[in-house]
């Protein structure tokens, strides 16, 4: 398991573990160890390479000693560039004087035109400057270092648990703070790395088995969702028929965004749904028929612009009566239509109802109505539609992801993935996720409607409205990971990751 965690959570753990036998010394080696696998990963063999391991006076700088020595081990050559004297804490220190003089050593502050010199003729520079402890500014020597490699140094830029500037409870950044090409997070996620603009500074980022077991971690924010996830997926029963795996009512469509219907729609028969409705205008379903014949259609009326015309609500609940799961808002278009048209259905039925994109936008000025509600609601907003259901800009939702999901899972009683770079899903009972597949192939229109659908039909079969969440995340992300095996992330369409669905 994955944790997210604040900086006093990772720091708890630590201790806990300490008392379980694990000592600090023994989480820095196996750091260490881990750290040279992950490098190895990335650029091959190390022999003959040139790094630069930027070292602060903690425990981290102990980190970079430590991983010094490896790459030395292995052919590497290795120059660890003090920022602040050297490393004062007992473990971080014990590790300086086991290694001695190998690998050398400079001074940053005596020799800094030195120290510049070997970042600029590095192969690979490790950031082991500030770890889990920084908050504020950075000294200035390191500020020098640091910015010197952000801006003069070619070299592929590798940051140990949290690149230094970094602050990783709340994710600010200090000025000069390390851009890395790669973060090599220790033990557990820090909950700051997972905002905005933080994340943007950590490129690639591996979380590193260290040794801590799972239950020191008595507590954390967050739990990175594990393939273990497929485990929930529905069962499909051998003896079974179409009326075993749910019946969802899709409520979607507009004379601009026909194609909404089809990907939401096939998205939720892909996942298994045995009976998906599609409810829209007549010209949609005369369109969307040809591309699903699989489906079942309820004609609506439309108003003079071509939208769902809200004389439909006493239908459409009739419709979601009948429903195992309800979605409703892609491509509707968000105007009073649609509008009256969710309250309705929100207000209508016991089943899980799944709100998005303008079937969430449509409800910003009447948030409420989500509350006094005892049937399972999920919202899967992206961060420009959570920023209008709170009332605030895009930039604060960003700076705080997790935070903000969680209280509004919380007061509102509902479960709200928001979407993003590290999807966040969180429960009304405080129960919170975080995605880790996915990729920017998903940064393209459609590909909303297809998680939609993946959710709704997972919610139809019998999911847990936080289960289906989760896994939809989940598995949308993995079919976008597949699919970037063989083809550039820019290329990647909605529809085929509906395609794609059944391999995965």
């Amino acid at each position: 398991m994955i944790f997210a965690v604040t900086t006093a959570q990772m720091k708890q753990a630590e201790e806990l573990s300490e008392k379980k036998g694990v000592t600090r010394a023994t989480l820095m080696q196996n750091a260490a160890e881990q750290c040279l696998e992950a490098i190895k990963r990335r650029i091959g063999k190390t022999a003959y390479k040139r790094f630069a391991i930027l070292c602060g006076s903690g425990n981290n700088g102990g980190d970079g000693a430590e991983l010094a020595a490896l790459l030395r081990e292995e052919g590497g050559e290795v120059t660890l560039l003090l920022t602040d004297g050297l490393p004062d804490t007992p473990t971080a220190r014990a590790c300086m004087e086991r290694h001695g003089e190998k690998p050398s050593a400079i001074s940053c502050k005596e020799a800094p035109d030195a120290a510049k010199s070997l970042l600029k003729s590095a192969d690979v520079i490790i950031d082991c400057v500030f770890g889990t402890g920084f908050h504020g500014e950075l000294p200035p020597v390191a500020a020098e270092m640091l910015a010197y490699a952000n801006a003069e140094c070619n070299a592929l830029k590798i940051a140990v648990d949290i690149p230094s500037g970094i602050n990783g409870d709340s994710g600010e950044i200090a000025d000069n703070a390390f851009r890395s090409d790669m973060t090599l997070v220790l033990g557990a996620m820090k909950t700051g790395l997972l905002n905005h603009p933080a994340c943007e500074y950590c490129g690639e980022m591996q979380v590193l088995d260290i040794g801590i077991s799972d239950g020191c971690y008595t507590e954390y924010e967050a739990v990175f969702t594990p393939p273990s996830i497929m485990d929930k997926l529905p069962p499909r029963p051998i003896y079974s028929n179409k009326g075993d795996f749910g019946k969802l009512l899709n409520v979607a469509g507009s004379v601009s965004y026909i194609g909404a219907t089809i990907l939401s729609s096939k998205a939720a028969l892909r996942i298994g749904t045995g009976l998906v409705t599609l409810a829209s205008t007549e010209y949609v379903i005369g369109a969307a028929a040809a591309a699903m014949p699989e489906c079942v259609y309820l004609p609506l009326y439309q108003d003079d612009r071509g939208y769902i015309y809200s004389a439909n609500a006493k239908l459409l609940c009739e419709a979601a009566e009948k429903a195992t799961a309800v979605s409703v808002g892609c491509g509707m278009g968000n105007n009073e239509n649609t509008a009256k048209l969710t309250e309705a259905l929100i207000k209508s039925g016991n089943c899980p109802i799944i709100l998005d994109a303008d079937g969430i936008n449509c409800i910003s000025d009447n948030i409420n109505v989500l509350k006094d509600n005892d049937r399972p609601i999920i919202l899967t907003p992206h961060p420009g539609e959570f920023a209008r259901l709170l009332g605030i800009s895009v930039a604060e939702v960003q700076a705080h992801r997790l935070e903000r999901a969680k209280r509004f899972a919380e007061d509102y009683g509902v479960v709200l993935l928001l979407k993003g770079m590290n999807t966040v899903i969180a429960a009304p009972d405080g129960r919170a996720a975080v995605n880790p597949t996915g990729s920017n192939a998903l940064s393209k229109a459609g590909c909303g409607d297809v998680l939609t659908g993946m959710i709704a039909g997972l919610a139809a079969q019998g999911a847990e409205a936080y289960d289906a969440a989760v896994l939809g995340a989940y598995i949308h992300g993995r079919c976008a990971d597949r699919l970037v095996k063989t083809r550039d992330p820019s290329s990647v369409l909605a529809g085929e990751l509906v395609e794609c669905l059944g391999k995965i």
